[in-house]
């Protein structure tokens, strides 16, 4: 058996781990540009180089954070690009020890910096929101690695992932210290999130879980464990975050009916959460981070689309990530 490479080791020990160099500039260059052209594809009047345009009421749902996972931007051609990226699937390949991968149908981030001088003026910076993305009954257990490939240079004003470092391995001492875990944070039995108080979060701190926040340069992949602790920050600086989410794990996790199913999600074009094997369409569901993407006033948008601006080339390399046959 060949031995663990060296960012597996670090990820397993911290909870994440930066992997250098796995996407080339120009694809990072030619994401970036898309995203651009993508938010000024609606009809609300956004314009990247007019800072007046840079509220609410001219970007789509999800601007808070930066969060975008509706108007199926999951299957936009600029973000399947990325998606199928040798050097990202080399990686998870490492990861599980196989090839047979099949992906997520995630979305991406587009974060502008807030600040008064150079970027958005109507929102205050993103409070620390510390959860993890799977399910509290089952943290003893790895179940995922979550990735973010970084698509522009991500300093330490430049907003992005924050992490408790170490947190995933406490959370059995947590939860017995405090009797349990919290049902207000419970995401539910069903699904994969809980969400933690501040006086949770500063109990891992006291045990020695520093806080992190993680910088990168355009090109470098982002992995996490999905019990370790984290939230995103909003840049404050003078550049615009850009980032797409990407997680896959081994074919064989999932069964003959659900890969059918997702191939069903991928045929609509319909975006699902970061678990690959998991059929989970946000838009299909009620909740903060589900249902149709809304208006600042919280109408529904009648801008939503469910195809994307750019269909991607259906290839078989990307058929294989779907579960498809290709």
């Amino acid at each position: 058996m060949s031995p663990k490479p060296q960012f597996l080791l670090d990820l397993e020990r911290d909870g994440y781990v930066v992997v250098p160099n796995v996407i080339p500039k120009k694809s990072c260059d030619d994401f970036v540009a898309s995203a651009w052209s993508w938010l000024e594809g609606f009809p609300y009047g956004f314009d990247r180089n007019d800072l007046s345009t840079w509220t609410a009421d001219r970007l789509p749902f999800g601007q808070d954070r930066g969060l975008y996972n509706r108007y199926s931007v999951n299957h936009e051609d600029f973000v399947w690009k990325i998606r199928t990226e040798p050097g990202i699937l080399a990686t998870f390949a490492a990861i599980w020890g196989t090839e047979d991968l099949i992906a997520s149908f995630d979305g991406m981030n587009v974060s502008l910096p807030v600040n008064p001088k150079s970027g958005r003026k109507d929102i205050e910076t993103t409070k620390p929101w510390p959860h993890i993305d799977q399910n509290p009954r089952r943290v003893e257990n790895l179940e995922l690695y979550q990735g973010i490939a970084n698509m522009a240079k991500n300093g330490p004003d430049d907003g992005g992932l924050v992490v408790l470092r170490g947190s995933h391995l406490l959370h059995k001492q947590h939860f017995e210290k405090i009797g349990g875990f919290r049902a207000k944070g419970d995401a539910g039995a069903d699904e994969n999130g809980y969400n933690f108080e501040s006086e949770d979060a500063a109990w891992y701190k006291e045990k020695g879980c520093e806080e992190v926040k993680i910088s990168a340069e355009a090109g470098d992949l982002i992995l996490w464990d999905s019990r370790t602790i984290h939230w995103n920050s909003a840049p404050t600086g003078e550049q615009t975050r850009f980032a797409t989410y990407v997680c896959y794990c081994p074919k064989s996790w999932m069964k003959e009916e659900e890969l059918r199913k997702k191939s069903e999600i991928f045929s609509a074009r319909k975006g699902t959460t970061h678990w690959p094997n998991m059929n989970i369409v946000p838009a299909d569901k009620e909740g903060y981070f589900y249902s149709r993407p809304k208006r600042p006033d919280d109408s529904i948008d009648i801008a939503d689309r469910d195809r994307p601006f750019h269909e991607p080339e259906v290839t078989p390399a990307m058929l294989r990530l779907v579960g498809s046959a290709a």
